[in-house]
């Protein structure tokens, strides 16, 4: 289970993943804008979940990418020095 080719596939398999989260922030994102451009929020309590919400999903995904980094590396490296 701790192959490097099974954490390839996880890596891998990830990416969508990352990819719809960001998505999805930026779709929160432009539909909260006004004419103007600006982002309304009905209360400071909105405003707040808001952030906090945007703000995990986010980190959350920017954590994925590292470790989806690290299992494509994991799975590179040992390959090129045994490639002799």
């Amino acid at each position: 289970m701790g192959t490097p080719e099974y954490n390839l596939l996880i890596a891998l398999g990830l990416i969508p993943v990352v990819i719809g989260l960001q998505i999805w922030v930026r779709k929160r994102r432009l539909g909260r804008r006004n004419e103007d451009g600006q982002q309304e929020f009905d209360s400071l309590g909105g405003t707040l979940l808001s952030a906090l919400i945007e703000g995990g999903a986010v980190i959350s995904s920017l954590i994925l990418m590292i470790w989806i980094m690290g299992g494509i590396l994991r799975y590179l490296f040992p390959m090129m020095f045994n490639a002799q």
